[in-house]
């Protein structure tokens, strides 16, 4: 369990934008993207705010319809579109393009989320209330649980390694990271892709988090001063996409003994920022 394990890549998709240039250049700014929900009408709701993924074809924003048909997105929540998303950026920074059969079965997705596809749950009790039975999609299940978004990281880059994902809410990348880690370790993998992915801006959840009185409901005018933690006037807090682990994916190598072999490692936490050049 002494094996050392990096992080290579990282692939980032929140609210300030898709990329981690992007991402760290509004956090150093202090860039606010909270604003009006826009997923559904919030004339009823006590909170009225959220932050959400900014769609669209400039620099930093996630163009959804380049990166996948609306015929294949029926088929898949948007948390497991997102986790996709950041799962190919993660590896293409990380360079690492698994080849050969034992690469690919070395390779493994440990993806999680603290509730899955919400969106596409809430969606289907409505048509099934509405409509009948015979309305569902085949495709409710497969895109609604929780592990089919590494599931599907797996399917779209042929790894075959240890695949599943887990869940303990807005902790659950982290976990993801720190037990993929742990495999690597224990020589379940040599590489494995980990963090989270949540797309839980949608009527069912933002009205599950304001009956429980969790949201800030004090800031819907003013959207940019209501994610205030430690502050005194602190009243609840914001729903963000993706909100599992704070955005996105990153790759995990183990490092190779006596290879000279260099690393740039790249530690993303909540609030740090780290860029080390390691030997092994």
């Amino acid at each position: 369990m002494d094996k050392r394990v990096v992080v290579t890549g990282m692939g980032i998709l929140s609210p300030l934008g898709r990329g981690v240039d992007v991402n760290w250049n509004g956090i150093i700014a202090g860039k606010s993207v909270i604003g009006p929900i826009s997923y559904f009408d919030t004339e009823t709701y006590p909170c009225k705010i959220a932050g959400q993924i900014p769609m669209g074809t400039e620099a930093g924003q996630f163009d959804i319809d380049s990166f996948m048909s609306v015929k294949e997105r029926r088929h898949i929540d948007p948390f497991i579109v997102y986790g996709l998303a950041a799962a190919d950026d993660a590896l293409a920074d990380s360079g690492w393009k698994p080849q050969t059969e034992e690469e690919k079965e070395r390779t493994g997705v440990l993806v999680g989320s603290g509730i899955g596809g919400m969106s596409t749950i809430s969606d289907t009790i409505k048509t099934l209330k509405d409509n009948g039975v015979r309305r569902v999609s085949p495709f409710f299940i497969p895109s609604a649980i929780v592990n089919m978004v590494s599931g599907q990281i797996s399917i779209r880059h042929d790894l075959r390694g240890p695949s599943f994902s887990l869940v303990s809410a807005c902790a659950t990348g982290t976990h993801s990271i720190g037990e993929a880690a742990r495999m690597i370790q224990a020589g379940d993998a040599d590489v494995m892709l980990a963090g989270g992915s949540e797309a839980a801006v949608c009527d069912a959840a933002v009205a599950g988090f304001s009956q429980a009185r969790a949201l800030s409901t004090s800031y819907n005018d003013t959207p940019d001063k209501a994610c205030r933690p430690f502050d005194k006037a602190r009243d609840g807090f914001i729903m963000g996409e993706p909100m599992s682990n704070h955005d996105g994916v990153v790759c995990c190598p183990a490092m190779k003994e006596n290879s000279g072999e260099k690393y740039i490692v790249k530690i993303i936490s909540k609030k740090t920022w780290c860029k080390n050049l390691c030997r092994s």
